[in-house]
């Protein structure tokens, strides 16, 4: 039980409130208790507000009526306080609270501070109330309503929705609510105010205000959102709710709102006054019609069970608790699934999940009957007690691999805090370990840098990795002497460094990064751009250890990006209607270049509302808000002040130009508003931060990064790990790019024995095992650029070529088949095809048995160290499997290699040491990097 505001003056935030229940303190977002101050007359115009109760179950609630306790002037002397059920009967009544319950109101620690108060405990069925603050003898003053949760535990019945009616005066003397969103994610909510509509039995209520206004405001009483008649913003939010206001001079908002206070205030047009109704609305959490109730886990590893494995299930209680509908999903199990139960606490098998026929969406109907020692109601109380869990087994561990206890849903459970690894091994890296490790730091291992890995060890060579002078692909191709540059001066730059910079590590990383922050050359034909897309991809490759705050920034002021997302030259709306800010770059920033589309974890997993639903991240206001942000920008010029036209510059940052930038009050993610009249610097910095700090931000990035880069389906102990120093990098910074990939590649499941399970690492994409063929076997070109051709023909991807924003693959995509079976991400397996499987393989053959590149400047493979094992199959093959593989290769592999060669002529040591190379390098233990 909390108290909802403490009367420290008459601020905003400090003058009382109506808020939504949900107490329990697993739920990661709710809203707590519910208050609201307003001048108490007669008649109809005493403080009536109401409340509902749904769920299972009975709730315990205290309500007080302060008045003369209150800290301003012109209080109400002596409230009296009535509560009514859904039919209009009295349920309870107080007038000065000492006359009744006093020991109890004292002992929940809610005594009002005068003794004229009034107060009332009582025990609630589900339902809706109504509750009626009226002065003694007819007196009017200030009043305050509040109510109070004083369930604890994990209670089965909730509190949702609340409203106000009262006289709406004018000055202090508005109706002024207030609600607390608690925990870690932001909530949805509606807020609306009735008054032209107010009828009693379809008779227009007198003294109605007739054009009521609405503000939201933070707990710092800054303004959020305002609206006077609803059809003018949000109106698509609006009837999307299903709660539109009834006539149109009705104002309403749609908030997504981060915990906080929040002050909600009623007043009238041009100082009018009258009887107004305020209402607000959970939107993340509406009672279900049929009384069903949704109990929902997270799936862990189970026991000791040391599990790459997760998942969620749901179990929908109905409403005559005779029966519930089971759903679950679950990824990354060592093997295929065996069986799936759920069970007693004491491990009463009470329904055999993998025994039963799905329905056709999917789920699972289970019909209650008694099991062993347990009846019907025995089932439901053990469910409604947190005593039932779900389990899935499988070969390897046939008593459980994943499981978890359900518990009353309340949205956005808290995952349990992953159990930390074990400790990596110690001593110097072994050659197996240099070469995995190099495998996801580089573009692939050499016979060198592994012998490199050995000496420094794995931190020391990040270190020098972090030190290295970052190689520019604009400098590159200002070296090439091509005017104009094209876009195969680009491919050159992105070829060459890969093969050969000494900023593997940055160059490695900022190919990541731009799988994830896309760019396109299909796109605004920005190939022959001069420059754009080199200078682009230097954003990236500077950036690729920086702070991501700063590289989100960077990328969102690159002209490329600008081009490539319609957010260069995107004027503000026109006074007409016919012109609207471009919505494109704004959607992007958010759904694929930081938070993603819905609510996260801190590991990965979805946060659900109570109904077990995703949480949306953003909505269309947030979009349409941020679009308006990113207005009026340009092209870098020398221009002052600068026009919208300029010539081109595809270097340089791109810049404002004041009369297209719009100055209109904007409402950007998590219901943020941005006043009217500021910069647009000022608008873009806010922006950005709010982008930034939030929570997604994170894990929607990190487990982006460890997939390009260690593994498609990390565990959620691994994503948790890196997650947590995105937040917080140990010196209280977030957002620190080398510390995350420090933490990345030095994770256990990076450097432990985790490779070998199922799930593990990822395919190599196209572009990667071309890298390390040809720098497994010191590649050299005549010139010392490596001018690949026709990669994107024959690979099926290259740098800075994905044909849309998406990349050329998702990371969720999953193999239909054994890899969608056993719940495996695998995004590179999207640009798998019958197809490219035969491309790729050609196309490494011509690399391996002859040349790539232009007449002018051919690459070429050294195979003389191979040539030299050649005689002794055997020595070639474990050689092979040290270089490529990091020792990796199974016996049934090296047998197979080793009888192909030795069928070759031992007088021809090169067709032999070829023939090797494209076995190994197009077989499936190569293709898949564990």
């Amino acid at each position: 039980m909390r108290r909802l505001f403490r009367y420290a003056g008459c601020s905003l935030a400090a003058v009382g409130g109506l808020g939504l229940f949900a107490t329990p303190a697993q739920a990661i977002s709710r809203a707590v208790n519910i208050s609201t101050r307003m001048v108490v007359e007669t008649g109809n115009n005493v403080l009536i507000g109401g409340f509902i109760i749904y769920g299972t179950g009975q709730k315990t609630v205290a309500l007080r009526a302060l008045g003369p306790s209150l800290p301003v002037q012109g209080t109400l002397s002596d409230p009296v306080l009535e509560l009514h059920d859904g039919t209009g009967a009295l349920i309870a009544s107080n007038d000065n609270w000492r006359t009744s319950q006093q020991s109890a109101i004292v002992a929940a620690g809610l005594a009002p501070g005068d003794d004229r108060d009034s107060a009332l405990i009582t025990t609630l069925n589900t339902g809706s109330y109504t509750v009626i603050v009226s002065g003694a003898n007819n007196a009017t003053g200030v009043a305050i309503v509040e109510v109070y949760d004083l369930d604890s535990g994990t209670p089965t019945s909730r509190l949702a929705n609340i409203s106000t009616r009262g006289h709406v005066l004018t000055n202090d003397n508005v109706m002024i609510g207030g609600f607390i969103v608690l925990g870690d994610v932001p909530k949805r909510v509606i807020i609306r105010v009735g008054g032209p509509s107010l009828n009693l039995s379809g008779t227009p209520l007198s003294g109605r205000l007739m054009d009521p206004m609405l503000e939201l405001h933070d707990g710092n009483g800054a303004l959020m959102a305002a609206n006077d008649n609803w059809r003018t913003t949000q109106p698509a939010e609006i009837a999307a709710s299903t709660l539109v206001p009834t006539d149109d001079r009705e104002p309403a908002i749609v908030a997504t709102l981060p915990p906080g206070n929040y002050t909600a205030i009623t007043r009238g047009a041009g100082n009018t006054t009258g009887i107004a109704l305020i209402e607000v609305y959970d939107l993340d959490q509406p009672p279900q019609a049929d009384g069903s109730t949704l109990y929902s886990t997270s799936l862990r590893s189970q026991g000791g069970v040391n599990s790459p494995g997760s998942g969620s299930a749901g179990l929908r209680l109905s409403g005559d608790g005779a029966s519930a509908i089971f759903s679950f999903e679950f990824s990354n199990l060592t093997g295929p699934v065996t069986g799936m139960r759920i069970y007693a606490a004491d491990g009463t098998v009470l329904f055999d999940v993998s025994a039963a026929i799905p329905q056709p969406d999917g789920t699972y109907l289970w019909v209650f009957t008694p099991v062993g020692p347990y009846s019907v109601a025995d089932i439901v109380a053990l469910l409604r007690a947190g005593q039932i869990y779900f389990s899935m087994q499988t070969a390897a561990f046939p008593a459980g691999e994943i499981s978890g206890f359900f518990n009353l849903s309340r949205g956005g459970e808290i995952p349990p805090a992953p159990t930390p690894p074990p400790p990596l091994p110690s001593g110097t890296p072994t050659v197996a370990d240099a070469g995995r490790f190099l495998s996801q730091a580089t573009f692939g291992p050499t016979t060198a840098l592994i012998a490199t890995v050995q000496s420094q060890g794995f931190d020391a060579f990040l270190n020098d990795q972090f030190t290295a002078p970052p190689s520019s692909h604009l400098a590159f191709m200002d070296a090439s002497g091509v005017n104009p540059p094209t876009i195969t001066q680009t491919n050159d730059a992105w070829w060459t460094y890969a093969i050969s910079a000494p900023d593997q590590l940055r160059q490695r990383v900022a190919f990541a990064l731009s799988e994830i922050l896309v760019v396109s050359n299909t796109t605004g034909n920005l190939g022959n751009q001069p420059g754009a897309l080199p200078a682009y991809y230097d954003v990236l490759v500077n950036g690729a250890f920086g702070n991501f705050r700063q590289l989100l920034e960077n990328i969102t002021l690159n002209p490329a990006m600008g081009r490539y997302l319609d957010m260069l030259k995107n004027d503000k709306a026109n006074t007409a209607g016919t012109r609207l800010p471009n919505e494109n770059y704004a959607r992007e920033i958010m759904q694929l270049f930081s938070i993603g589309l819905y609510h996260l974890n801190l590991d990965g997993s979805l946060t659900l509302s109570s109904v077990g639903l995703p949480i949306a991240t953003y909505d269309q206001q947030a979009i349409l808000g941020t679009a308006a942000v990113f207005t009026g920008w340009t092209y870098a010029q020398t221009t002052n002040p600068p026009v919208f036209n300029p010539p081109a510059d595809w270097r340089n940052p791109m810049v404002n130009v004041v009369s297209h930038h719009s100055t209109d009050p904007k409402t950007i993610l998590n219901g943020v508003l941005i006043p009217g009249g500021q910069t647009a610097a000022q608008d873009f910095a806010t922006t950005l931060d709010t982008i930034f700090n939030h929570p997604n931000v994170g894990p929607f990035i990190c487990r982006q990064l460890i997939q390009r880069l260690v593994t498609s389906n990390p565990s959620p102990g691994y994503l948790y790990r890196v997650t947590a120093v995105f937040n917080d990098n140990g010196q209280g910074v977030r957002g620190d790019l080398k510390a995350v990939v420090r933490a990345i590649l030095l994770d256990y499941e990076a450097r432990g024995s985790a490779k070998t399970t199922q799930g593990a690492g990822h395919q190599r994409e196209p572009v990667i095992r071309l890298t390390n063929l040809l720098r497994a076997f010191n590649a050299t070109s005549m010139d010392g650029k490596f001018s690949v051709r026709n990669a994107f023909t024959n690979l099926g991807e290259e740098a800075m070529h994905s044909p849309t924003v998406f990349n050329f693959f998702t990371p969720d995509y999953e193999r239909p088949g054994a890899i969608a079976d056993a719940g495996l991400k695998s995004p590179e397996f999207e640009i798998t095809t019958e197809t490219t499987a035969v491309t790729v393989a050609n196309y490494l053959n011509t690399a391996i048995y002859s040349t790539l590149g232009p007449s002018t400047n051919r690459i070429t493979l050294n195979l003389s160290a191979e040539q030299a094992l050649a005689a002794n199959p055997s020595q070639l093959v474990d050689h092979l499997n040290s270089l490529l593989l990091a020792n990796n290769m199974s016996t049934e592999m090296r047998n197979i290699l080793v009888n192909a060669i030795t069928q070759i002529p031992a007088d021809n040591p090169t067709e032999r040491a070829k023939t090797a190379v494209y076995l190994v390098i197009n077989s499936p233990e190569f293709s898949i990097d564990k």
